[in-house]
């Protein structure tokens, strides 16, 4: 009897790096918002918002098929985590 079942569409390791690449993405969203949300001024405010938005879009695109840009994200999204964290983003 033939199987029926598909093929997965990604392979585990894609969908893990996949997963960890918006893990890190939420996680600078997240340090954006906290950083916003204890701004010194308005103007200081706008401008981490203005960072903060490409990011909020690219979440919500970013597919398993994204191999490149969830590359890219899994090299340098930790280093900016860090920047943010640590308060040299933007204000």
């Amino acid at each position: 009897m033939p199987s029926t079942a598909r093929s997965p569409r990604w392979t585990a390791a894609e969908m893990d790096a996949y997963e960890r690449a918006r893990t890190l993405l939420n996680a600078v969203i997240a340090a954006y918002s906290g950083r916003i949300g204890e701004a010194p001024s308005a103007q200081d405010a706008r401008a981490l918002r203005e960072k903060r938005a490409p990011l909020l879009a690219e979440r919500d695109a970013l597919t398993a098929d994204s191999r490149e840009r969830i590359a890219e994200i899994l090299r340098d999204m930790p280093t900016e985590l860090a920047t943010i964290r640590n308060g040299s983003a933007g204000e």
